[in-house]
C-alpha cells in the first residue's frame, strides 16, 4: 500500500484538505528528467503527476529551510540576550562585534547554522529537479500539440514510467460501469 499524505488548509470560511501519495520507490533523477521517446504518450500521461509530486516535495523542503532558519535565529537571539545580561551583571562593556564573536564561536549556534546550510542544499537540489521536470513538461506539451484519442491509445505503452504504472484502458468496461 502506498503512503498517503494529507495537508489541511484553513482559509477564512473554508477548510481544504489535499491528499496525495508519495513515491513508493527510489527514483532515478536522470531517468525522470529525460523524455522517453519510445513511450512519448506515457510521458504525457505521467509528467503532470510527476511535476506535482516533486512540487510537493519542493514545498516541504522549502518549509524545512524556513523552520531551520527560525530555530537558528531564536537560538542566536536568546544567546545574545543572555550574554548582554551577563555583561551588565558583571559591569562589563560588550560591543556588538564582541557579541557577534561570542555568537560565532558558540558550538550550538554553529550546529544550527550547519543545519540551515544542509536544508538549503537539500532545497536547492529539489528546486533544480522541479525546474527540470517543469522544462520536460513544457517540451512534451510542444511535441504533442494535436494528438487524436486514437493516436494516443495506439501509441501508449504499458509499464512503469516516471515512478507511475501506466496501464491501457480496457474498452470492454465503461468508466461508469457498475456491473
Amino acid at each position: 500500500m502506498e503512503e498517503q499524505n494529507v495537508h489541511i488548509f484553513q482559509f477564512e470560511n473554508q477548510v481544504v484538505t489535499l491528499k496525495y501519495e508519495g513515491f513508493t520507490e527510489d527514483i532515478d533523477v536522470d531517468e525522470i528528467c529525460r523524455i522517453d521517446y519510445s513511450n512519448i504518450y506515457g510521458e504525457v500521461v505521467t509528467v503532470s503527476a510527476l511535476l506535482n509530486r516533486v512540487g510537493i516535495i519542493r514545498s516541504e523542503a522549502e518549509s524545512i529551510v524556513k523552520e531551520k532558519e527560525l530555530e537558528k535565529n531564536i537560538y542566536e537571539a536568546e544567546l545574545k540576550r543572555r550574554e548582554r545580561r551577563s555583561a551588565v551583571a558583571a559591569s562589563q562593556k560588550l560591543t556588538e562585534n564582541g557579541l557577534d564573536e561570542i555568537a560565532m564561536l558558540d558550538e550550538g549556534l554553529q550546529i544550527l547554522k550547519k543545519n540551515v546550510i544542509k536544508a538549503q542544499k537539500d532545497f536547492s537540489f529539489i528546486d533544480s529537479l522541479y525546474w527540470a521536470i517543469s522544462s520536460k513538461d513544457k517540451k512534451l506539451n510542444n511535441i504533442m500539440k494535436e494528438v487524436t484519442p486514437l493516436e494516443f491509445e495506439q501509441g501508449i505503452i504499458e509499464g512503469r514510467l516516471n515512478g507511475f504504472i501506466v496501464k491501457k484502458f480496457d474498452k470492454r468496461y465503461g468508466v461508469n460501469d457498475s456491473k
